[in-house]
């Protein structure tokens, strides 16, 4: 055998159909035609990541650099296709949007990618969501488009939240006196990495921090008491997020305290999310618990709830908002009262919400809205070796703190991507060591 051929014995990968993927495009087309015919244009040409990575049901073409559009979509009532580089095209063929329908049309590198679709958009009515040289800019028509979601999204939802929530919550039990919040955050962008999976924005908030911060990140500050680790992540596009805090050795009163109010808003807004129901309509009754606890102002320090999908946010709640929820769509709810901050992303579906960040491993609380029980996390407390010691073991601990086994993905194992294990709700997705997967797929 020459030493530049391949071995025949060695096992091939082959690129695969997603036929999931093809009849989820083909949907969006359909959406597209429709909005095309309601508009009197010829064309649609997106350029924007988030509408892109909608379309292509997951495609990735921002080369790790969102802000210079070198691929973009034009789409016809009839056909779709990329405009690119004669350098992106075979990943975009092979890796991307592999057997997804789409044409090309392509340039070299060194030539002018405007140039590119100057000549696709000549005598044509063409709108677009980015305003490109004179094409009516219909950027915000186009979110009716993105939501609500379809079957092949409520579905990697669903998986994003359960790598999501395991990454943060085994983040957390690792958390000891004298780490630093960027230690914590590094850590958890790790877990999400390996995983595929892309953190978009990381909060770890020690010893209170958010009570004056409430959109601090991370810094070198070592934590002493306690601490709030809140991740929003991306795959295939669309967003998710969670938070989680966890007390180091006992639980601060006044913490605890404004955790549990906290949760009576979380909880309130979760279950009159429904829907049909515009979010000015949702958000009196969450106000509402806020003035019954003595706290009227206290919603004005912090953004109460976002609606998720491919943009980040694709609709943030606000007193007067007149979005419209409608099945099934994401919504991450995140009141805070003093330094508590809970988190946790749900699906707003005809007969309630689905609580998509939900756990079986961390504490949680059980709040009566309306004689229907709500999920909420609770609070992880987390002792110390010497502390542990000197607590006798048959001291009660009070259930609402008491921590459970975190246990990490094992290391001695490799596969190309946790999507291709098999997600049953039987076995923790993280078991990998005797779990078959497919040699000759490469999508997801």
């Amino acid at each position: 055998m020459n030493s530049g051929s391949m071995d025949e014995s060695a096992p091939r990968r082959c690129l695969i159909q997603d036929k999931r993927r093809l009849a989820d495009v083909e949907q969006k087309q359909d959406r597209v035609r429709q909005f095309l015919n309601s508009c009197g244009a010829d064309a649609l040409l997106l350029q924007d990541p988030a509408n892109l990575a909608w379309f292509t049901a997951g495609a990735d073409l921002t080369r790790n650099s969102p802000d210079s559009c070198q691929t973009s979509l034009f789409i016809t009532e009839e056909a779709r296709l990329f405009a690119t580089n004669a350098v992106d095209s075979s990943q975009l063929f092979e890796r991307e949007a592999f057997g997804l329908g789409f044409q090309l049309k392509q340039r070299e590198w060194y030539q002018p990618h405007s140039s590119l679709i100057e000549d696709l958009c000549r005598g044509r009515r063409v709108v677009s969501d980015s305003g490109f040289e004179g094409t009516k800019n219909v950027a915000k028509r186009l979110q009716k488009l993105r939501l609500p979601l379809t079957e092949l999204e409520v579905e990697r939802y669903r998986k994003l939240a359960q790598v999501l929530v395991h990454s943060v919550e085994v983040t957390c039990s690792h958390v000891r006196k004298g780490l630093t919040e960027a230690a914590i955050a590094g850590e958890l962008s790790h877990r999400l990495t390996r995983r595929t999976i892309t953190p978009v924005r990381i909060q770890v908030c020690a010893d209170g921090r958010n009570q004056r911060y409430r959109h601090w990140s991370f810094g070198e500050d070592p934590i002493e008491n306690y601490v709030t680790v809140s991740c929003v992540a991306r795959r295939w596009g669309l967003h998710c997020a969670v938070s989680r805090t966890v007390c180091l050795n006992e639980v601060p009163q006044d913490l605890w305290a404004a955790h549990q109010k906290a949760l009576l808003m979380h909880a309130t807004g979760i279950f009159f999310s429904r829907s049909g129901q515009q979010l000015k309509d949702v958000w009196p009754k969450v106000q509402r618990i806020y003035e019954k606890f003595g706290l009227p102002s206290e919603w004005q320090l912090s953004d109460q709830a976002d609606v998720m999908g491919y943009r980040l946010p694709e609709h943030q709640l606000t007193p007067g908002s007149e979005f419209e929820l409608q099945a099934p769509t994401p919504l991450f709810w995140h009141p805070g009262v003093a330094a508590a901050m809970p988190g946790d992303t749900v699906l707003v579906q005809n007969g309630g919400c689905e609580i998509l960040t939900g756990s079986t491993a961390w504490p949680d609380l059980r709040v009566q809205v309306k004689g229907h029980d709500v999920t909420c996390p609770g609070l992880l407390l987390i002792h110390d070796a010497k502390v542990a010691a000197k607590t006798s073991q048959d001291q009660p601990v009070h259930s609402l703190f008491q921590g459970f086994e975190f246990h990490d993905e094992p290391d001695d194992t490799r596969v190309d991507s946790i999507w291709e294990l098999d997600m049953t709700s039987n076995r923790s997705v993280f078991d990998e060591s005797d779990s078959s997967y497919s040699e000759e797929s490469v999508l997801d």
